[in-house]
Formats: C-alpha cells, structure tokens, sequence
C-alpha cells in the first residue's frame, strides 16, 4: 500500500505552476499570519511515524492515527502500519487506543463525531470502524480481505485482472469519512474504487455513486477527503481532477470549486525532482479538507505541493492561505490530516515530518494591502 502511495506523489520543480485542468481559476492567495505551536508529546522510546490522520474531541482531546511500526507484530502479508494515540489538550501521553484492533493495517484517517465516538479509516484492511468514547467497538463498514498466504491475490494485484466495479457498503482503499446533521455518513472510496458511499447512522448503506474513475459530474479520481456542511452538503477533495466537488445530501452532483497552486520562484521540493515526468508536475490539490464549526462556515484545504493550507467560503471564494513548504515550526512536509476546530484554529498532521501543528490564524493582523492584493 505504501508503494502505492508514494508512487501517486508528484513534486514540483522550482518557479514551475502546478498542473491542474486548464479551467482552474488562478486566484491569489494573501498571506494570514499566525501563531505555531508542536504541541505532541511522546513519552520515551515511542514515536510517531506518518501522521494520516488526526482529529480532536469535545474535550480537545488529541486522536491520531499513524503509520507508527507495530510493536506486537503484524498481518499476514505485511508489516503493520497504524496505532492510534491519544493525547490531552496539552499534548501529553494519554494512552495508545485498540493496539490489537483487527481493522488495523495502514492508517489514512481518523474523526470524531458530535457524540465524541472515534472513527477510524484505514486504507490498508478497507475497513471503517467506530469506537465509543469508551474505546469499545461500536459498528463496522467494510470487509477486511486479507490473503492467507500468497496463494490468494486480491483483485486488482496482478496487472493483467482488473479491478472490480465499486460494490455498496464494501470498500476499496476508504481515505476519509464524515457526518450530517442527521448522523448519516459519508466515505470517500478512495484509491482503487473512485466512489462516495453514504450510509444512515446505524451503518446501513443508503447510496453509492461513482460507478468507475472519471472526470464528469459525479465522478470521481482518488476521491482523497470528505466533508459535511451543516446543511448537509457534501464537499469532496477529488484530488486527481483537481477540484473540490460539491454534492447534495443524496449525493447529486451540485457544483465544483477548482483552484491553481502557484509555486515560488525559489521553491526548492522537500525531495528533490522526486516524481518529476518529463517537465509534468502535480500540486495533489486538494489533497484532504475540513469545513470549520459555527454559524459561518469555511473550507480548509491543502496543496501537497509546494505545501500550503487554503481557506475558502463554501461557495468557493479564497480568502488566504498560510504556510509554505519545509521542515521548521510553521512549514509542511505534506500534510495529510486537516482539523478545524475552529475558523482561527486549524491542526495539520504531516506525512515526512511526523509531527502535529496547531495553528492559530490572526486574520486581524494582516495589512490592506496584503488582504487586497
């Protein structure tokens, strides 16, 4: 699955634009200071590895989930790759959660409801599970299809058997899950399938659609991040097509919001001309999202490349962005996990630093012209 991952990364080059369709508007993005900090603190001799996931509750409890190696072995073909743990608000240790948890195999992403249930994605057993705010197992999506042995081979490992048409309720790679008002859930599936599935809140499969990987109106390429309005609205991060699609709350297509990362002169990529094809490069926006709380809603967003964290109105107006590409407190090393906790505080977990960042925006702070370029 790693493989697979980093295969799909595409770096950019310094003073080239992100490819992205020709019909992305170029917006420009002002600059919204803010404040750091690198909350997480591990206790001796545990790590974090990959942050994928990332999620806080009602009590601002810290949930991540990572690509921390196993420590109590693995599944048959590969090492695991996924622990989730806890941290208070101050990100001290609390406790690693569900280390024998069988839905465990690569982590992608983790949320947490309005109940304070934990939901956790993992892309590496195709399984979705929820866990009560007392830790217990409380519903299941998903199958987990696992070879015993080499003698079985899931469809779509071999180059020559392709990949089976997406089935409702069961998954394919899941990347990320979300809820309305109403408690239904939405999961984007993912890297294999290319499809949404909606199910009502005792797990039952309401909807599914994206019947095969495409561009159109309801379809999707590597439908990468999910989030719910609270009107119910559902906005996709469809990262291979570039846009933020917008669906209703029975999945109909509605409208897209499309943008074009621009790349500094001086750029320099975190890996050097890793990905780079013949001149083409990719910024994977919009790589994952979250859509912040209260009466005034706005979608963060993030470009893997050259890294930085948008911020729009749900109708699709840029209002800034922050961060830039590197390794020191304030920069990013492909964020993968988004969490708005609010409109002026945004959590990011990262792919090559391995690390959590809280950021406190200052909108207040930025100058007319700045604000108006």
């Amino acid at each position: 699955m790693k493989k697979l991952l980093i295969a799909s990364l595409l770096l950019l080059a310094p003073g080239l634009r992100a490819q992205q369709p020709a019909s992305a508007p170029s917006q420009s993005a002002p600059d919204i200071p803010f404040d750091v900090q690198d909350v997480i603190k591990m206790p001796a001799d545990l790590y974090l590895g990959e942050v994928a996931g990332l999620a806080l509750n009602s009590k601002r409890h810290i949930f991540v989930y990572t690509r921390t190696g196993p420590d109590d072995g693995g599944t048959i073909l590969e090492p695991r790759s996924a622990r989730i743990f806890e941290f208070n608000p101050d990100g001290t240790f609390v406790k690693e959660i569900g280390k024998s948890l069988y839905s465990k195999g690569w982590a992608h992403a983790v949320r947490v409801d309005k109940d304070d249930n934990i939901w956790l994605v993992d892309n590496g057993t195709d399984e979705v599970v929820k866990l009560g705010p007392d830790y217990k197992v409380k519903l299941i999506l998903g199958r987990r299809n696992e070879a015993v042995g080499e003698r079985v081979r899931r469809a779509g490992m071999n180059p020559s058997q392709p990949i089976p048409p997406p089935r409702p309720g069961y998954f394919y790679e899941p990347t990320d899950i979300a809820f309305d008002p109403q408690g239904n859930i939405f999961i984007s599936d993912g890297y294999r399938n290319s499809s949404v599935h909606k199910f009502d809140k005792d797990g039952n499969i309401i909807e599914l659609v994206g019947s095969e990987r495409g561009s159109g109106p309801g379809q999707f390429s590597t439908p990468h991040g999910i989030a719910v309005d609270s009107q119910g609205t559902v906005y996709v991060a469809d990262r291979s097509n570039g846009r933020i699609q917008v669906l209703d709350n029975d999945l109909n297509y509605k409208r897209e919001i499309r943008f074009l990362p621009s790349v500094p002169s001086a750029y320099v990529p975190p890996i050097p001309d890793f990905g780079k094809r013949e001149g083409t490069y990719n910024a994977l926006w919009p790589n994952t999202l979250c859509i912040t709380p209260g009466p005034t809603q706005y979608i963060y967003t993030n470009s893997m490349i050259p890294g930085q964290v948008q911020k729009f109105t749900l109708d699709g107006k840029l209002v800034g962005q922050f961060g830039t590409a590197g390794r020191k407190l304030g920069q990013f090393g492909w964020i993968h996990a988004l969490a708005c906790v609010s409109e002026n505080e945004i959590w990011t977990g990262e792919l090559l630093n391995w690390r959590v960042q809280k950021f406190v925006l200052h909108p207040e702070r930025m100058t007319k012209s700045t604000s108006e370029r």
